[in-house]
């Protein structure tokens, strides 16, 4: 049970299936497994931080839907991120757009003792294989579910393979999306999806992705030259990302995209918790604070 003080208005969260549980996860991810140690750990922070309701409205995990309101919620949404983190948001693009890019902008003042933590813990996401070869352009597309859902700019992708990217498949992508890259735009262009992305992430100089991955996000923190191959996300509303407010809100900063992100990974009141952090409670509760004046329903 979370250790919450008497007066919270936290209730603790019930025994379901969740964050590290491992047939949840291997419903998502197939024979794509994330390390079970990683799983584990982040369940039990997960269970100790996050409550079932708050003000009424339910906590939903790895779930996504828009009602593009301004000022009311209905579900606090979290996933897990960054491999020791939990990202809460709400069930609105409009007012998670709004939230980040105020951080983004603000003058906080980054937190490098944090920053350096979150870069201590990264790894990959799933147990896959070494890596034989490495390149300095990689384009790193998110798996069948969103494949087939139409968010790829296709054109831009092969523009990118004639200027020297290749494509890291997604460890969940079907085999019928590897058999369309091959042959679309070469064989020798696209490499085996059991291969490691961070390790790929890691050795290459500019990457590509879609704003689904937190592979942008870390190759922000580490300065690489980072671009998108989503088609617009005016033309996909429906469609919209898990990371969207994160990279909508470091986009085109005259500070720079990094030092934006750095903002947001800083701030207390961004709904991202570490389980490294010594006060995740008190993080967790500056981020619901920010819709004190809000309407919050679950009707």
């Amino acid at each position: 049970m979370a250790k919450w003080k008497n007066n919270s208005p936290l209730e603790a969260l019930s025994i379901n299936e969740t964050l590290g549980d491992l047939p949840t996860h291997y419903m998502k991810s197939g024979s794509s497994m994330r390390p079970k140690a990683q799983l584990q750990e982040l369940g039990k922070f997960g269970n100790l931080l996050i409550p079932e309701s708050y003000r009424g409205s339910p906590f939903e995990y790895d779930l996504w839907y828009n009602t593009n309101e301004i000022h009311t919620i209905r579900t606090w949404l979290w996933t897990d991120f960054l491999g020791r983190g939990i990202f809460v948001r709400v069930n609105s693009i409009k007012i998670n757009n709004k939230l980040m890019k105020n951080i983004a902008s603000s003058d906080i003042k980054i937190d490098e003792e944090r920053i350096e933590k979150i870069i201590s813990v990264l790894e990959d996401k799933y147990l896959l294989e070494s890596n034989p070869k490495f390149y300095d352009k990689v384009i790193f597309p998110p798996g069948s579910n969103l494949l087939q859902k139409g968010i790829m700019n296709w054109h831009k992708v092969g523009k990118l393979i004639k200027e020297g990217y290749v494509i890291k498949p997604h460890p969940i992508t079907a085999h019928l999306w590897i058999a369309k890259m091959r042959l679309d735009y070469g064989e020798e262009n696209i490499l085996s999806k059991r291969e490691g992305g961070f390790e790929l992430l890691m050795k290459c100089k500019e990457m590509a992705m879609c704003p689904n991955s937190e592979m942008g996000l870390i190759a922000l923190l580490f300065k690489k030259k980072v671009s998108t191959v989503a088609v617009p996300v005016k033309t996909r509303e429906k469609n919209h990302l898990t990371y969207e407010a994160l990279y909508g809100a470091v986009a085109g900063q005259e500070q720079g995209s990094g030092i934006a992100l750095r903002k947001i990974l800083s701030s207390k009141r961004s709904g991202i918790i570490f389980n490294f952090d010594p006060d995740p409670e008190e993080r967790l509760q500056r981020y619901l604070d920010n819709f004190w004046e809000f309407k919050i329903t679950n009707d």
